[in-house]
């Protein structure tokens, strides 16, 4: 199963999802292709034990390949496949005690083929900050950093998979990076973390900076006092810091012994149910 191709774009996977819920086994497998990297990188974020991650992708690889026929657009695709990629993840961490989690190095973003020393430690240091600080988050905090930073799902596709409504994501997006970003900084800057008092919320407001929700003239605001306060200024850049190496955690692929796995898995699915092998080779 390798890395879907990052030129699709969204008329071609309308089209191609189209083409699978007709039978085409070219286009279910490319579907199935297409997800695969966010259904794993979710799972590992929210199990944080590998053998569940990977029974959270083969499961709702085979209830996408199983349910696509009935999948009428009313959603989007990836809120409708994350929608199935939450409801595995909580069949899975109901029994998730007293199990080995993943280690940073597993959840860590991938690479630059060719980086410097330097940038390797200094990659690898952030990565594994934002590991640890993702695992400190609640799963409620987490989950919605993984959907609409890492993944990228716009807010209403976010909110469509979880189940709640736009305002309500947004609201819990905002505690959820402020909780992020409380987490991440400390990490790399043990002693720059201090008690703020007087200073707006900046945290917030910069998030809702960016979700569009920011008024000119508050944004005109915050920024003049992020000019002028250190503190605050320093605060941001960690929110940012933060939210760029969740961005960066979006290149992450399935590792090729878990595609094999997943391929197995899947194509066992189809002899059981006698349906064609939608990913035949």
């Amino acid at each position: 199963m390798p890395a879907s191709d990052q030129t699709t774009t969204a008329a071609d996977i309308t089209e191609m999802v189209a083409r699978a819920r007709q039978g085409d086994a070219a286009a279910i497998e490319g579907v199935l292709l297409t997800v695969a990297p966010s259904i794993n990188r979710f799972g590992l974020r929210m199990c944080k034990n590998v053998q569940d991650a990977e029974d959270v992708l083969q499961d709702t690889l085979i209830n996408v390949t199983q349910h696509l026929r009935d999948f009428e657009g009313r959603s989007s695709l990836t809120s409708w496949v994350f929608a199935l990629t939450r409801s595995a993840c909580a069949r899975k961490r109901r029994g998730l005690k007293n199990q080995p989690t993943v280690s940073d190095e597993r959840l860590a973003e991938s690479q630059d083929p060719s980086p410097s020393p330097e940038t390797r430690v200094a990659d690898q240091e952030i990565a594994s900050a934002l590991s640890v600080a993702l695992d400190r988050l609640s799963e409620e905090h987490r989950e919605v950093i993984l959907l609409r930073d890492v993944e990228g799902l716009s807010a209403p596709d976010a909110a469509s998979a979880i189940g709640i409504t736009v305002d309500a994501l947004k609201s819990r997006l905002h505690r959820a990076r402020e909780a992020l970003r409380a987490a991440f900084l400390p990490l790399l800057e043990p002693q720059r973390e201090k008690v703020r008092t007087g200073c707006p919320e900046v945290v917030e407001l910069w998030s809702k900076k960016l979700e569009g929700d920011l008024s000119q003239s508050d944004c005109s605001a915050m920024e003049k006092h992020i000019e002028t306060c250190s503190q605050c200024g320093a605060t941001c850049d960690a929110l940012k810091r933060a939210l760029l190496a969740c961005q960066r955690a979006r290149t992450e692929e399935v590792p090729p012994e878990v595609q094999a796995r997943v391929k197995a898995a899947v194509r066992a699915w189809a002899v059981q149910s006698e349906r064609p092998n939608p990913l035949a080779l």
